[in-house]
């Protein structure tokens, strides 16, 4: 086994049951479009391989977001996105650098692909530092906004900044759609951008397991060389072109998430627990004083609530994450916690 990889830790969730306020996952029901998969399924040969290409979804993402299709790649999932770029762009022993807490799987990337990695603290609420990240000289930056886990958008100024450092930089919008600022059109001003997107958070589709990064294409093209044929499963490039024109349904989950986010964030605080500010669809929670989190969490789930632990990073370990999702999850989650709280 390669030595970076002794560094790593398997990536795990609970495989408990139960109401899933620990994947950030669309709670507001099924996309329209899987009530049209069978007939979508019906038009798809599965007896030859997928467009090699994608390029059915990449035109319908060229479309929806007025770019030519030369701008888009897509994979399974964004993880792979990351990965490719990754591959791409990192030599072995260079460096990746991101504002930390973020998403952990940064540092994954970055390990299994013989690189090294580089958190930059962000500072007390949460939000970037943009000379200290520029200053790490790093080949590949990397941002998440709105931020996993604390679910607040870096400053756009800020992100300005790191780009105008003319070094590589990515930007992580997953949850992009719950708030904040839209970097996908700034490709066009920085041919140093690349902004990475996944349909599994606001369009409900993370069965699918479809992401995409948008850049230059002169950044687009080296993946291209890296990138696998035929990467991404006939049916997934199918169901995503199509959910492009479920407009309507990304936007009453959004609207969901903010009209409830507040909502949870009150009565969290209500209870004791200390709430950030969060423009994503969850909210990053510190336990009252005297409550053990992992105890906190092994309660919940016994009552059937699942939320999501975040290790042992030392601005995490009395914090739990928490899926905002509708009125009724609300208030299965306060009576669960009103009946394990002391």
């Amino acid at each position: 086994m390669r030595e970076s990889l002794r560094q790593l830790a398997p990536y795990v969730t609970t495989k408990a049951r139960g109401l899933p306020l620990h994947l950030n996952t669309n709670r507001l029901g099924v996309n329209p479009v899987i009530q049209r998969a069978s007939q979508l399924l019906e038009k798809i040969d599965l007896s030859i391989y997928a467009d090699r290409d994608a390029m059915p979804l990449r035109q319908a993402l060229a479309t929806h977001y007025d770019l030519g299709p030369e701008y888009f790649l897509a994979g399974n999932g964004s993880d792979e996105v990351f990965d490719l770029i990754f591959k791409t762009y990192l030599n072995p022993d260079e460096t990746v650098a991101y504002p930390g807490p973020t998403y952990s799987m940064y540092r994954h990337y970055a390990l299994t692909n013989g690189a090294n990695a580089v958190e930059v603290p962000l500072d007390e609420a949460f939000d970037l530092k943009a000379q200290a990240l520029v200053k790490t000289k790093a080949k590949l930056l990397v941002l998440c906004t709105p931020n996993n886990p604390t679910g607040n958008t870096l400053h756009a100024q800020s992100i300005e900044k790191v780009l105008r450092s003319g070094q590589l930089v990515v930007i992580d919008e997953a949850y992009a759609e719950f708030g904040g600022h839209d970097w996908i059109r700034a490709v066009r001003d920085f041919p140093n951008l690349m902004v990475v997107r996944t349909f599994s958070k606001a369009y409900g589709l993370a069965g699918l397991r479809v992401g995409y990064v948008v850049a230059n294409p002169k950044l687009i093209e080296p993946i291209e060389l890296v990138r696998l044929p035929f990467n991404l499963n006939a049916f997934s490039q199918a169901l995503a072109a199509e959910a492009l024109r479920e407009q309507e349904f990304v936007r009453a989950y959004t609207r969901l998430i903010r009209e409830e986010r507040p909502r949870w964030a009150e009565t969290l605080t209500e209870r004791g627990f200390h709430v950030w500010p969060s423009q994503a669809n969850f909210l990053l929670v510190a336990m009252p004083d005297g409550v053990e989190r992992d105890l906190f969490v092994a309660e919940l789930e016994t009552k059937g609530v699942l939320v999501r632990t975040l290790g042992e990073h030392p601005r995490l370990r009395e914090c739990v994450r928490i899926t905002v999702g509708t009125p009724d999850d609300r208030a299965i989650l306060l009576k669960a916690i009103d009946e394990v709280l002391p």
